[in-house]
């Protein structure tokens, strides 16, 4: 049987939308539209429930589905007519089967035809026109086509040569933070060098004035130690002169000893001892202003990077509300049909950050309402998420919270007030995971809140609690 071209509704009516050929094996679904059985099937494998139809999207509880005898048998008679692929034009632009010049183009097959072609019944009620008038317009279509796409390429280029520019302009800052950094640590290292020179100057010129002291020292003692050795061993041949002859001067002999007076010259301690004192001081301080140089300096740049939170919904308490970017949450009234998570807080209106933490230090930033009903800190992964449980550091929660009009560090047995001089509206919270800290500040001031020291031994997360429909939590990007 010769093949004929097929009204292309027909051929819509027995094709699949799935795969886009004929049906085969048709079946129907409850929605009424139609589908290979190896289609639905495929489409629906993995589903346990809500099975959505390919088509319209409407979803069933069940996987049901009916053979479509009638269907099957007119795709059946429909493939025995189709014209298996549509031919091209030949080589010498002669329609093949009427050997008449394609003069004319159909819009409804898309192909060009003869004159004759344009009689037959098949194309009767298809619209014909002219091909220069068809070829004019797919020209417009097409130059229309590609001046947008020309328009979209001229926005990328100049997109990707803004972003190179910001790019390189960000190198150049880079490149002069890193110039100042190495230019502030080179006049540090100089001025601790010239200090440490200083000190050991004076240090040196303290040596010198003790080995000075010693000689000179040395030297009036040792001419005083000869004069008495002179004079104890005159004294001693006098004693062991005859009678007469030790009588003979001997008042002189007297007069010259008793004449003989001997000062000690001044200690070296006790002439040097004041300015080693003094000099002590100045290492006592010296040590001192270090030591809380590093300390500052290590935490003002040691802090680790800002992290970009966002909070987990499988940890969510049904009672809460998060918005769509997951950044923020609200008490709602009512609880939520949400599914059975064992990671979820049944009882306590409590989520969870997405992002856990077991090494580092990091920091992140929380915008918090002006009513009372709300807490937040951190919690370690294993801390209880059935049951009505305490705000404590026995459970695992290191926090802050507002209650009752005022600010409190949620320790144990006892909450700790703080000392807050204004009201707050963002709070920046530090972790340190091998520095066993977690520290609070007031984000618009930096003033210190609290801090808590934990042994941490696993896996901490960033932890949200609100109680009140008129506050919320905000994690600042």
């Amino acid at each position: 049987m010769a093949a004929v071209f097929l009204p292309g509704n027909l051929q819509d009516e027995a094709t699949c939308s799935v795969c886009l050929e004929f049906f085969k094996d048709p079946v129907s679904i409850e929605c009424g539209h139609n589908f290979c059985r190896a289609c639905i099937t495929k489409s629906w494998r993995g589903l346990e429930m809500d099975f959505p139809c390919p088509q319209c999207r409407e979803s069933f509880q069940q996987k049901n589905f009916r053979p479509n005898r009638q269907l099957a048998n007119m795709c059946e008679i429909i493939s025995q007519f189709a014209v298996p692929g549509v031919k091209g034009a030949p080589g010498e632009g002669l329609c093949e089967k009427h050997r008449e010049a394609f003069k004319l183009f159909c819009r409804d097959d898309q192909r060009s035809i003869c004159v004759v072609c344009d009689r037959s019944r098949e194309h009767r009620p298809h619209t014909v026109v002219p091909v220069e008038e068809a070829a004019q317009e797919y020209k417009e279509q097409i130059q229309s086509r590609l001046d947008f796409l020309k328009k979209e390429r001229q926005e990328l280029l100049e997109f990707k040569s803004k972003d190179d520019k910001k790019s390189q302009e960000l190198l150049k800052t880079i490149e002069l933070e890193r110039q100042m950094l190495i230019s502030e640590f080179e006049g540090l290292r100089q001025f601790l060098h010239d200090q440490e020179h200083l000190l050991l100057g004076q240090l040196e010129k303290m040596e010198k004035g003790i080995a000075k002291k010693q000689n000179e020292n040395l030297t009036e003692l040792s001419k005083e130690i000869s004069l008495l050795n002179q004079l104890i061993t005159d004294l001693k041949e006098k004693i062991q002169q005859p009678v007469l002859e030790l009588l003979k001067d001997v008042t002189s002999i007297l007069n010259r000893s008793n004449s003989l007076k001997f000062q000690k010259p001044v200690p070296v301690s006790s002439d040097m001892k004041s300015s080693i004192s003094n000099f002590s001081l100045k290492t006592v301080v010296l040590k001192a202003v270090l030591k809380k140089f590093k300390e500052t300096l290590q935490d003002e740049l040691g802090k680790g990077e800002k992290e970009d939170l966002t909070l987990d919904p499988d940890t969510a308490n049904q009672l809460l509300i998060l918005s769509t970017d997951l950044k923020t949450v609200r008490m709602g009234c009512r609880k939520q049909e949400l599914p059975d998570n064992p990671k979820r807080f049944d009882t306590n209106s409590r989520v969870l950050a997405l992002e856990g933490f077991k090494s580092g230090r990091h920091y992140w930033e929380v915008e918090v309402g002006a009513s009372d009903g709300w807490a937040f800190g951190v919690a370690r992964e294993s801390v209880r998420r059935r049951g009505l449980t305490q705000f404590s550091p026995e459970e695992g929660i290191w926090a802050v919270q507002q209650n009752g009009g005022r600010y409190w560090a949620v320790t144990s047995p006892q909450r700790t007030p703080l000392c807050i001089g204004e009201r707050l509206s963002k709070v920046r919270v530090y972790l340190d995971y091998e520095g066993e800290e977690v520290s609070f500040y007031n984000a618009d001031n930096m003033q210190h809140m609290f801090t808590f020291n934990v042994a941490f031994n696993e896996r901490v997360f960033p932890l949200f609690s609100v109680c009140s429909t008129i506050t919320y939590i905000k994690l600042c990007p």
